[in-house]
């Protein structure tokens, strides 16, 4: 009788879980915009691979190619709307494993309630539904431990692979997957080691293989150079952090402190360990964005699950409380990104470049809304500057770049505030402003054509 209803628990609770999900992805359809993140760049690099240009030879990626290759049956409709669907389907598909782990370590209950706090959470809204390749490695990620959850030890370790070679960051969490076979299965560590060795040693080969030097420079070298520093200041754009970290930690310091009162060996490493992560990526980064966080997600919102679920009915007004604040202090951020009335500044810019250049003429400029006009136009970027961030500029020689850049003579160059500062100098003598868009906060964009 106890096997019977603990089926149909499981089924209630998996079948309601889809539904939210649906229903999310439904209600998403209606609300899909570009917007400003690095995901347009993504994109675009996928379409350019779909043409045959690859990367680190023809043009520059900062990371390893597999999140461009997961990205690619998506690219093949030449849909936008498709794209941000599928990316959403990844996004969801985090969440989703994040039950299927929850009730394969606590219970169904404490599950559906980690799946839905995960949802609504802000750091979900807005990141979850960007291809930032965070939340496709974290898939990877969810499904190797699923698997080593299953004993599936060449599994779990191949797809760690994967996670790890669509993001490097990935390997933080490396870390917590060997805690947690020596605490819960000391028998698994031999295989999961050696698997993950091998696994890890042929991507990289391959890699090597098919890009050599490039590579490694591209996506090992450029970070080294760009983005990490000495743990000697808190990194710039920590404000993105605490933003939405300020509530996630009182979530893991919560959890942390009931797993230690009720004696929960496994609460204590999902509830400790984000808390661990993030004053690593605070501590090693020069500047951080929040979607470098997100692979602590699934840890915090199996904590809450799990707490959430006990008898306390004062933990359970505190975590609501919690989840409720981040989507209050944070609505302003997720009406940006689901609101379209935001980002008609795309749209114009996109009318623009269509009535005034051709599929021969090239454009140049910021990343973010250069590459979705150039995705929805067709319109090439001058010498494959898909990423055109100053960081890889300055790393490459930013006089350098500008020459080149000049010789090509892009029929418009959409610079943002920064760009415009640094490259009007160079190219006030041939180029004309034609407009300027300013939301304090969000974006100062100025568009230029060249001078007949």
């Amino acid at each position: 009788m106890d096997l019977i209803q603990k089926k149909k628990l499981f089924s209630v609770d998996t079948l309601a879980t889809l539904i939210f999900l649906f229903i999310f992805l439904f209600f998403r359809s209606f609300f899909i915009t570009p917007i400003f993140s690095d995901e347009t760049i993504y994109i675009n690099m996928v379409k350019a691979l779909k043409e045959g240009l690859l990367p680190y030879k023809d043009f520059f990626f900062a990371h390893p190619s597999l999140q461009l290759l997961l990205l690619f049956p998506a690219i093949l409709t030449n849909s936008f709307t498709f794209v941000k669907l599928y990316i959403s389907t990844i996004g969801l598909s985090c969440i989703f494993l994040t039950y299927l782990i929850t009730r394969k370590i606590f219970d169904g209950k404490s599950a559906f309630i980690a799946s839905i706090a995960f949802l609504f959470f802000p750091g979900f809204l807005i990141f979850g539904n960007l291809a930032m390749g965070t939340f496709e490695s974290l898939l990877f990620f969810l499904l190797s431990f699923y698997f080593l959850l299953n004993r599936k030890n060449f599994l779990s370790a191949f797809l760690f692979s994967l996670a790890f070679f669509t993001r490097y960051l990935s390997l933080l969490l490396l870390p917590f997957l060997l805690i947690y076979i020596l605490k819960f299965q000391r028998k698994d560590l031999k295989n999961f080691l050696l698997y993950s060795l091998v696994s890890n040693i042929s991507f990289f080969l391959l890699f090597y293989f098919l890009f050599g030097y490039s590579f490694i420079k591209s996506t090992i070298l450029y970070h080294f150079f760009a983005n990490v520093k000495l743990p000697s200041e808190i990194a710039s754009l920590s404000w993105q952090y605490l933003s939405l970290g300020f509530f996630t930690i009182f979530i893991s310091l919560i959890s942390f402190a009931f797993s230690y009162f009720e004696k929960e060996e496994k609460l204590f490493l999902f509830s400790f360990y984000p808390l661990l992560y993030d004053l690593i990526i605070l501590l090693i980064f020069k500047q951080v964005i929040y979607h470098y966080f997100a692979f602590s997600l699934p840890f915090i919102f199996i904590s809450f699950g799990r707490v959430f679920s006990s008898k306390s009915a004062e933990l359970k007004i505190f975590l609501s409380l919690i989840l409720f604040l981040s989507i209050l202090s944070n609505f302003k951020s997720i009406t940006y990104y689901f609101d379209k009335s935001k980002n008609l500044i795309f749209d114009e810019l996109t009318n623009y470049t269509l009535k005034f250049t051709n599929e021969n003429d090239s454009i140049f400029g910021s990343s973010i809304p250069v590459n979705y006009i150039s995705f929805v136009t067709n319109r090439r970027i001058a010498l494959n500057y898909f990423d055109s961030d100053l960081k890889h500029l300055s790393f490459e020689g930013l006089e350098k770049v500008v020459e080149e850049i000049k010789k090509t003579k892009p029929k418009i160059i959409v610079a943002d505030a920064n760009y415009y500062g640094i490259f009007y100098k160079y190219f006030e003598d041939e180029y004309e402003k034609v407009k300027e868009w300013n939301v304090p906060e969000y974006y100062h964009i100025i568009l230029m054509k060249r001078r007949e």
